[in-house]
């Protein structure tokens, strides 16, 4: 439980600064991912072995690779935050929460753009969609 309170908390601030400013705040999620390796080290977040641990880092790699190669269309602090996801929830529940995210912000881009609300070149916050995610996948 003390887990998904701590990642609450870390990913509310970061979906909060992404909603308002369109900027993720770095230094909570570094803080968030080594509070992630410390809670690790203490045999209390995640899966059981560091292996485990650098395989849940796959999604953060990704979407780093995906903001590389679509210029930065998909900021590298999403890729940031997936990383203090995956450590803090293991491999499985970070997919679980990355698929949840990517299809209610497909949804929410949808209507916007069908409100005429947004143009397809304006972006949207992805940490609030993330924190949806895992508000979904924390009451599963």
């Amino acid at each position: 439980m003390w887990i998904e309170i701590f990642t609450v908390v870390f990913l509310g601030i970061c979906a909060v600064c992404d909603g308002a400013e369109r900027k993720i705040p770095l230094a909570v999620v570094w803080l968030g991912i080594i509070a992630a390796l410390v809670l690790r080290a203490e045999g209390l977040a995640g899966d059981d072995t560091w292996q485990s641990a650098a395989i849940a880092l796959i999604p953060g790699a990704a979407f780093w690779l995906l903001s590389y190669v679509s210029g930065e269309k998909v900021g590298y602090g999403d890729g940031w935050l997936l990383i203090m996801i995956g450590l803090f929830m293991g491999l499985r529940k970070c997919f679980l929460i990355l698929l949840i995210g990517l299809v209610s912000a497909s949804l929410a881009a949808l209507v916007l753009l069908a409100c005429r609300k947004v143009s397809k070149n304006d972006g949207l916050p992805f940490a609030p969609f993330l924190l949806l995610g895992l508000g979904v996948t924390v009451c599963l």
